[in-house]
């Protein structure tokens, strides 16, 4: 961890600095940071600190992220589909990035980090799972820090950032709406922020996000195992359509999109047929595998938004809910 980083962070138990690293006499790899005013004390574990406790309702992302740590990178799969998808959602450029304190909020295995990475920034990222072991492993030794958090209990100093995003997690945390505000108030004046999150329309209801809506009460009950072993069946019988619709224009897209297995977003990527078996089974049990999946309307995340002093707010072409705001001046 730089020095840079650590002056970042503070207890999110009382909102005191860290002191230092303590180390145990017993076993000098084990360290923890501890608070100043009250001795709170919060583990590293493979180097990255630990703010939450491994168990928490967030537990399939950590395992989908190690199970699935790399197919979605595009300096691993060829393509720049994340990049893209990036720009598509924030209009953030290189120049704009570049040199600039950021946040990646629900970083994953840091598909969306490597492209802050790319782009220069001075990243910061956290997640609430044992995604971050997959972070690091994918993106050390870059010059970044990463960190095991809650976003209701964020362990910086608020205001700090130039920019804030957070892409496809907001529907999968209990309260959408506190996430927003609790990433609100990491972003400085004149900053910006970046969402992505399902919005709740009548499309939620037809064709693959029908069959979500429909056996997500059962699945999201069932053990990882079994979730897993599901969503991994629905694919394997459902492939060989899948395959055959991929090259296959509109028409193939629109088979896909009647399917109980998410494909037709990724129709046009050109990956090895491989890593495309292997993301259609990753987003399959990402759609039925989370405890929450709360899709929100555009007005009532805008809304938020200007609750807590944004303004040019504006809505990007994406799909879903994908809208930056900046920041107004502190004065």
């Amino acid at each position: 961890m730089q020095t840079k980083h650590f002056d970042l962070l503070i207890c999110p138990t009382c909102g005191s600095r860290f002191q230092s690293l303590a180390y145990s006499q017993s076993d000098e790899s084990s360290s923890w940071l501890v608070c100043v005013e009250n001795g709170h004390s919060f583990p590293l574990k493979n180097g990255i600190p630990r703010f939450v406790d491994p168990g928490n309702y967030a537990e399939s992302f950590g395992f989908q992220w190690k199970k699935f740590s790399q197919v979605q990178l595009d300096s691993y799969n060829g393509t720049g589909f994340s990049e893209e998808r990036f720009r598509s959602i924030t209009d953030w450029t290189r120049d704009e990035l570049a040199g600039k304190l950021i946040l990646d909020a629900g970083c994953g295995a840091g598909r969306f980090s490597e492209i802050a990475i790319k782009y220069d920034a001075d990243l910061v990222a956290f997640d609430i799972s044992e995604a971050v072991d997959a972070w690091r492993e994918n993106l050390s030794p870059a010059e970044s820090f990463v960190c095991q958090a809650s976003i209701y209990e964020l362990p910086f100093t608020p205001g700090i950032f130039d920019y804030v995003y957070c892409i496809g997690v907001v529907q999968h945390t209990p309260y959408p709406l506190e996430t927003i505000r609790a990433l609100c108030r990491m972003v400085k004046p004149c900053g910006q922020i970046g969402l992505w999150i399902y919005e709740h329309d009548w499309k939620s209801y037809l064709g693959t996000l029908g069959f979500k809506y429909a056996l997500r009460p059962v699945l999201s009950r069932l053990s990882r195992a079994q979730q897993y072993s599901i969503c991994n069946s629905m694919v394997d019988l459902l492939f060989p359509i899948v395959a055959f619709c991929k090259p296959r224009g509109l028409i193939g897209k629109i088979i896909m999109r009647l399917l109980p297995i998410a494909s037709a977003h990724i129709q046009s990527v050109p990956l090895r047929l491989e890593d495309f078996k292997a993301w259609v089974l990753l987003d399959t049990f990402d759609m039925y595998s989370p405890v929450y999946d709360q899709p929100q309307t555009y007005n009532t995340v805008a809304g938020v938004l200007i609750d807590e002093d944004f303004e040019n707010i504006q809505r990007h072409a994406h799909g879903g809910i994908a809208i930056t705001a900046t920041r107004r001046s502190s004065g």
